[in-house]
């Protein structure tokens, strides 16, 4: 069985041009999705950990590595 990536590039590649542009186009939409839904996971974790990052024990904790 053919790789993914392989199967992908063999149907798009018998495509007319625009439709290949069409493909990178939803691609791409897709890349940013994805990179937009890891960047709001890291934003909601930092909002859950600050609350023990905050603390006064763990300034002092990390104070040596400053």
């Amino acid at each position: 069985m053919h790789c993914l990536i392989e199967e992908i590039t063999e149907k798009t590649a018998v495509l007319p041009e625009n439709l290949q542009q069409e493909v990178l186009d939803f691609v791409e939409f897709i890349s940013r999705k994805q990179q937009i839904l890891l960047n709001e996971t890291a934003l909601l974790s930092e909002q859950a950990l600050a609350k023990d990052w905050d603390r006064p024990e763990e300034e002092d904790a990390w104070k040596a590595f400053q």
